[in-house]
């Protein structure tokens, strides 16, 4: 049966000499795995068509098990990822935690929208780090686990100029004056967890241009990073391609 479907690429792999098989997120929400036979020579044309991230009208055969690509009709390839590895490494986390939330027959529109929604905005300029952190605060719900930022853990404070960390002791926000509970609490500005709490409850389609100062997203990233491996045991390929990179740029700082 011959199909038409627009999607995102959500994930591409490698397989055997010629071939990938490719992941799309369709736009009703559904992730379809497709066999992309002869993606890796250049002859085919599918080799560009066939990347992470490619948004397009996927046509391709269907019976049983997994389709087979027949062609790509490319809507927006986001080309402007494939130049920048740092950009590139956050939008394949924004991918990953996405596929990785999702059982195979799972069907969510809102995963789309999220996918389509982070990778329009890096490409128009806004940070890749950013939307990485939206993405992984957008899906907490979908690995088992919740965060709040608001307010304190122990006290119930809501003053959230007195909250100084997040404790995973208390399982949440942790006020200056009950800091000696939890000495062990990783320690952030106020302004991270009251930023942290603003991009948890908008709504996506309520966010415009978004700039926020680097120090900041630092700490919202390692914070996020480690709910997701304290409270899910999550550990993002990804993400170790990030580190590397950081690692990299602090080593040029250094000399």
């Amino acid at each position: 049966m011959l199909m038409k479907q627009k999607g995102i690429i959500l994930k591409s792999v490698e397989y055997g000499e010629s071939d990938k098989i490719i992941t799309i997120l369709n736009e009703h929400g559904a992730k379809v795995p497709l066999m992309a036979r002869r993606a890796k020579k250049v002859k085919t044309g599918l080799q560009a068509h066939t990347q992470m991230f490619v948004y397009g009208l996927f046509i391709y055969n269907k019976w049983r098990g997994m389709g087979t690509l027949n062609s790509v009709d490319v809507i927006d390839q986001h080309y402007e990822l494939q130049l920048d590895l740092y950009e590139s490494s956050f939008a394949t986390l924004c991918a990953e935690t996405i596929d990785r939330s999702m059982e195979e027959e799972e069907i969510s529109k809102f995963n789309f929208d999220l996918l389509q929604f982070v990778l329009n905005k890096i490409s128009s300029g806004q940070s890749a780090q950013l939307m990485s952190i939206i993405v992984l605060l957008k899906c907490m719900n979908k690995y088992g686990f919740s965060a709040s930022f608001n307010i304190c853990a122990v006290s119930g404070n809501t003053d959230q100029s007195q909250l100084i960390g997040y404790s995973f002791k208390f399982d949440g926000a942790i006020s200056k004056s009950e800091a000696y509970q939890d000495p062990h609490a990783l320690q952030l500005s106020n302004r991270t967890l009251y930023l942290l709490d603003i991009l948890l409850k908008l709504p996506i389609d309520k966010m415009n241009e978004l700039k926020i100062h680097q120090d900041i997203l630092d700490e919202m990233s390692e914070l996020m990073i480690m709910l997701y491996r304290e409270y899910a045991g999550m550990f993002f390929k990804s993400q170790k391609l990030i580190n590397q990179l950081k690692r990299l740029e602090l080593n040029d700082l250094d000399k």
